[in-house]
């Protein structure tokens, strides 16, 4: 059976002012979902997170208090697992970095594997680049290919063993548990192919794009005349208008129903039915605003958006920068992030105005 140490110690100095371990993925803290990931296998006995932070031991509340144990950490992280490493009791154990939430089931299982039957087990991949040395003065002095990989976590040893190599450390902080087995136990570690998904969350780069939200939307009406023709907001000259029940701006429509999909929301018509006095001649715009009103009771931001106008006449090139203003304070986005092109239909689709939306969310 094994132990599982999950250091969650670290001060996240390089996410700046964001504690990266009770950042959200979907519905869960990276560190829950990094504990999942363990909870559930038929090998592991316990769960021991080692932490100094009072917000992440309230997220420890949600598991099983006699599988998940939480201990104080240290200074380094090598000090952090060793306080970890005195509750370990099974056969073996595991160390993974709680930054690591993507790690899979199969991974787990392989490590452990390697660590019942050879002892030892360090999850790697290989590096694509070439990796070269340079000297102190910036020459390049040295490259090899091929005789490097990145280290993953879990790490997995035999528990005696590893402790062993702790009591031996002298107070030598290592990067992880491989270099120290390495070092004070003089022995190679064996390796398992490690998982490109397995990646570690450091920077808030790292983080962008975790929780995008995409949503797609599309609208189309037939042009008559006697009626403004107005899109994205801007009132375009033109002797034909939408047939419409409110101002019949297509481009904001397609871009309302886009938003409400990313937010897993009704569309457009659900939540401003075409039967609704209230909303006969409405100015688009304002349907707009009350929906980035939900957007922001979600603490949700707008990324980018994309819009496509397909209409035969009149040109919209000129008008494009004035909607890209109204867009742009009307979600605060900056107007860089809104790219709005116009299309015509060669003539297959006389009087007709069709948009396309696209936007992602964060």
């Amino acid at each position: 059976m094994f132990d599982v140490i999950i250091v969650a110690s670290g001060k996240s100095s390089r996410m700046g002012t964001i504690n990266k371990l009770l950042f959200e993925i979907g519905s869960e803290s990276v560190l829950s979902k990094s504990i999942r990931a363990f909870i559930s296998h038929p090998k592991i006995t316990s769960i021991i997170i080692v932490t100094n932070s009072d917000s992440i031991r309230d997220v420890l509340s949600a598991f099983p208090q006699e599988k998940v144990i939480c201990v104080a950490g240290g200074e380094t992280r090598s000090d952090s697992v060793e306080s970890g490493l005195k509750c370990a009791q099974s056969d073996y154990v595991l160390i993974h970095d709680a930054a690591r939430p993507f790690v899979s089931s199969d991974l787990v299982s392989r490590i452990m594997e390697s660590v019942e039957k050879k002892g030892s087990g360090i999850p790697v991949l290989p590096i694509s680049d070439s990796v070269g040395e340079i000297s102190n003065t910036g020459e390049l002095v040295g490259r090899a290919k091929n005789k490097h990989v990145s280290i993953q976590t879990p790490q997995g040893f035999i528990t005696t063993e590893i402790k062993k190599a702790y009591e031996l450390r002298n107070g030598i902080t290592y990067p992880d548990e491989s270099s120290l087995y390495i070092s004070t136990l003089n022995k190679q570690p064996l390796t398992v192919i490690g998982d490109s998904n397995n990646i570690k969350l450091t920077t808030p780069a790292d983080l962008f794009g975790l929780n995008s939200l995409i949503g797609i939307g599309y609208d189309l009406h037939r042009l008559i005349p006697n009626r403004k023709l107005v899109l994205g907001g801007i009132e375009i000259a033109s002797d034909l208008g939408p047939l419409a029940h409110s101002d019949g701006d297509a481009l904001i429509h397609a871009l309302i129903d886009a938003l409400l999909s990313a937010m897993g929301s009704v569309d457009i018509g659900t939540h401003f039915p075409n039967t609704s006095p209230q909303f006969k001649d409405a100015d688009s715009t304002i349907l707009l605003s009350n929906v980035y009103e939900m957007l922001k009771s979600k603490h949700l931001t707008v990324s980018n958006i994309s819009l496509i106008a397909i209409l035969d006449s009149p040109k919209l090139s000129d008008y494009i920068p004035l909607m890209k203003i109204k867009i742009s304070n009307l979600l605060n986005i900056s107007q860089d992030m809104i790219g709005i092109s116009a299309k015509t239909s060669e003539g297959t689709h006389l009087n007709m105005l069709e948009a396309f939306a696209a936007v992602k969310l964060l």
